[in-house]
């Protein structure tokens, strides 16, 4: 996250602010965004790749579904560990 935060700062983007909040994740999520007229969120996942897991839940997912902004899921990249 520091080194996001240096990439923005330099880029002379809005600063990366995080927030530590108590609650159900994807309300509390949610009443952030509003709270501070997000105009995008952007939610790793560990990407959960069964259909099924996107339709019946899983925090990223229910946030996709009731977020007020746009939403971008952004997966680690698989590692090349073939030893």
């Amino acid at each position: 996250m520091a080194e996001v935060a240096k990439t923005v700062e330099s880029a002379s983007l809005d600063a990366v602010t995080s927030a530590i909040e108590c609650g159900e994740p994807s309300r509390e999520t949610r009443t952030y965004m509003e709270a501070n007229e997000i105009d995008l969120a952007i939610l790793g996942t560990h990407g959960e790749t069964d259909f099924s897991r996107y339709v019946m839940g899983g925090v990223s997912a229910k946030i996709v579904r009731t977020s007020p902004v746009p939403v971008m899921w952004v997966r680690e990249p698989e590692s090349d560990d073939s030893s």
